[in-house]
């Protein structure tokens, strides 16, 4: 049973977004989902690689309207862990740090390599300088509450709530 379905009091918004900025109807990346005072999101993918980087589009489209922004700047991400849930939730922490400390807005995301307590990954993004007004949402931290990660079927989902 989805989340929606257990907590209908609940605000959805669904966001269909590729990695190119247009409409994706093949599959759903990600769900934004409302969480009291703070927000989160819902996460599908075919592969683990693309659990991931739907993760990182979906936390960033919370942030801010990434259809004004580049990918101008690239950076290599690694990320280790001691097991995969910890993994997961570490590769969005590291990439809330890049943006709170280099201003880069990220909008592109590719794994190059993940196996359970590691990653490497290329991220494009933009440093948004002056335009900070382009920020919709601060996003304080990536938490455990109600943090979910599974493979059910061919299908990885993921849900994650931020403390905004």
């Amino acid at each position: 049973m989805d989340f929606a379905k257990q907590n209908p009091s609940r605000a959805t918004i669904i966001l269909l977004v590729s990695r190119e900025g247009q409409n994706n109807l093949d599959m759903q990346k990600f769900t934004i989902i409302s969480h009291t005072a703070d927000t989160g999101i819902e996460v599908k993918a075919n592969t683990l690689e693309e659990l991931f980087e739907n993760a990182a589009l979906g936390m960033f489209s919370i942030i801010a309207d990434l259809t004004q922004i580049k990918a101008k700047e690239r950076l290599e991400i690694e990320v280790k862990a001691e097991d995969l849930n910890e993994l997961f939730l570490n590769w969005l922490r590291e990439l809330l740090y890049q943006f709170n400390t280099s201003y880069i807005l990220f909008k592109e995301f590719m794994i190059r390599k993940l196996n359970d307590k590691r990653l490497i990954a290329y991220v494009w993004g933009d440093k948004i300088g002056t335009k900070k007004g382009i920020i919709n949402t601060e996003i304080k931290a990536v938490t455990y509450h109600e943090f979910k990660l599974e493979k059910k079927d061919s299908c990885w989902k993921a849900q994650v709530i931020f403390d905004v």
